[in-house]
């Protein structure tokens, strides 16, 4: 049955400039079958038509058939959830249930390339444990729009269904149009993975991660005895460790001096950064979205460096030269800069470990959705904290703001707007203990000068109260830390190791993207200076 959308183009011109450089790599041709059923998420509906139609009129090898839920095919291809779309479905099973909105605009798109090409483009290793497999797999990834890390482990899901489509079935729920299936679930914080039913994972998985846990149905399992290697990936000038604004900087700058620089991101590039739902101290622009800045780096950084996401080093050795290990094997390089960053900090408290995901979150933007009109606690006195109350309160969240101090100590804008919000607040508190049973119910509330106690009733708890560097990589070689574990560096980002220089959040102080990204060229300026110093001697 046909069905064509109004004519509203929801892609602006850079989009779809940037689409069709991007289909230019497709290769066969590539249907998407779009199911809707008229007055259930009718807005969601739409915008999976329109969406649909406006990439057909990008490329030709893009076909577009749309159809009504309950009809022959529908049924046929089991699609009981409206919007849902098919890509390529007599090859694939692969499927999204809700439009994909937001941050999973992304992995559609990239799902369509590699259906396309009929290339999952996972590693050999990956492609290799993926043979092992001989029961079939019906695996779901629960996202949100806002999610920045949805989209990695999305294309994980994807491409271990183009790899294995005998064995694996692949579908991404889009929570917020999915109410009751998330419930089901007992989603509170994305990604969540469902694989035969089964949870196995909450957050953004390696590769590695995701499959073996997919294969043996084991939650949040990591292989004790990882596949390592010897072989050597790659020469290079220079070594970034961490992609987040520091990371990325100091790839541009390196580059630009001259020096061949590759980034190793265990994770998705962009940090901490990519979390803030909006930031509105970068010079130039009055306020931008984190997310928005972080990919606008990135592209940039890429233009000049290679990234390689997903890739941990597990180990550096420095001698002559300086190696980085990973999974993937050696990186060899002159010079070394650790811009890993530092991650949130933990209350520390009972119930905080086992309700993660839970009710339990570090991320707002991420999470913040699963509890619009409902109760929920920030904790911290920062401007991380104050943001992310705000940013609850816009989702139509009942938020209170629970810090140790007499004060805040965030910028004055945003107490200003938290007080113009009439945002409640408890001073002289602390977070004793995190209660529930499968979801939080309530948090333990001590008062720090009197000693009472009391309890707050919340159906969620933020926590934003610092960060903790993650400087383990570069103490297990050595470099010198403070008694707070971030790394000391000189003015030029020197640490105590020659030629290992480190940069951004993991080296304290005053940790603010505009400090990070001026480390990061700093840092790179004096990897280039110390380098041409001892090669001109070596002459």
């Amino acid at each position: 049955m046909e069905n064509k959308a109004e004519d509203v183009r929801i892609l602006n011109d850079d989009a779809r400039k940037t689409l069709e450089k991007t289909f230019k790599d497709l290769k066969n041709r590539i249907t998407l079958e779009v199911y809707t059923k008229d007055g259930v998420n009718e807005p969601y509906n739409q915008l999976a038509v329109k969406f649909v139609s406006e990439l057909m009129g990008i490329s030709e090898k893009i076909v577009g058939r749309f159809y009504k839920m309950g009809d022959e095919r529908s049924e046929k291809m089991g699609v009981t959830r409206s919007p849902t779309i098919l890509i390529e479905p007599e090859k694939y099973r692969i499927r999204y249930t809700g439009a994909p909105a937001g941050e999973e605009g992304r992995s559609f798109i990239q799902t369509i390339v590699m259906a396309s090409r009929g290339d999952s483009g996972l590693s050999p290793k990956g492609r290799k444990r993926l043979l092992d497999l001989r029961d079939r797999r019906a695996v779901q990834v629960f996202v949100t729009p806002a999610c920045p890390y949805c989209p990695g482990e999305v294309a994980t899901a994807n491409a271990s269904a183009i790899e294995r489509p005998d064995m694996i079935s692949s579908e991404v729920v889009e929570s917020a149009e999915n109410i009751d299936l998330a419930k089901q679930f007992n989603v509170g914080s994305v990604p969540q993975t469902v694989v035969n039913g089964k949870t196995i994972n909450l957050g953004l998985q390696t590769e590695e991660m995701f499959i073996e846990g997919m294969i043996t149905l084991i939650p949040h399992e990591v292989p004790t005895k990882r596949t390592m290697t010897d072989d050597l990936v790659g020469e290079f000038d220079l070594i970034i460790i961490g992609a987040g604004p520091a990371g990325l900087t100091a790839a541009i700058y390196a580059a630009r001096s001259g020096l061949h620089a590759i980034m190793l991101e265990k994770s998705v590039p962009g940090g901490q950064v990519a979390l803030t739902p909006l930031i509105e101290n970068w010079p130039g622009m009055a306020s931008i979205p984190g997310k928005q800045l972080v990919d606008m780096m990135v592209q940039h950084a890429k233009s000049y460096a290679h990234m390689h996401e997903g890739e941990e080093v597990t180990e550096i050795k420095v001698g002559k030269r300086i190696e980085a290990i990973t999974p993937s094997g050696r990186y060899v390089a002159d010079a070394l800069l650790i811009a890993t960053g530092a991650t949130q900090r933990k209350m520390g408290v009972p119930g905080e470990d086992r309700l993660y995901g839970k009710g339990v979150s570090y991320c707002s933007t991420c999470d913040g959705f699963f509890y619009k009109g409902r109760d929920v606690a920030v904790v911290g006195g920062g401007n991380t904290a104050m943001t992310d109350a705000i940013h609850l309160n816009s989702l139509g969240c009942k938020v209170t703001i629970i810090h140790r101090r007499d004060g805040f100590r965030a910028e004055q804008r945003l107490l200003d707007n938290v007080a113009a919000l009439k945002i409640p607040t408890m001073l002289n508190a602390t977070v004793s203990e995190v209660r529930g049973d499968r979801n939080v119910e309530s948090l333990a509330i001590k008062d720090s000068i009197t000693g009472k106690e009391s309890v707050l009733k919340t159906d969620a708890v933020f926590v934003a109260i610092g960060e903790t560097p993650m400087s383990e990589i570069a103490a297990s070689i050595g470099v010198e830390v403070d008694e707070s574990g971030f790394i000391k560096v000189d003015s030029g980002m020197r640490t105590s190791i020659p030629r290992v220089y480190a940069a951004g959040d993991v080296i304290g102080g005053v940790r603010q993207i505009v400090t990070a990204v001026g480390s990061g060229s700093i840092a790179a300026l004096t990897v280039f200076a110390d380098l041409s110093s001892a090669r001109s001697k070596k002459k």
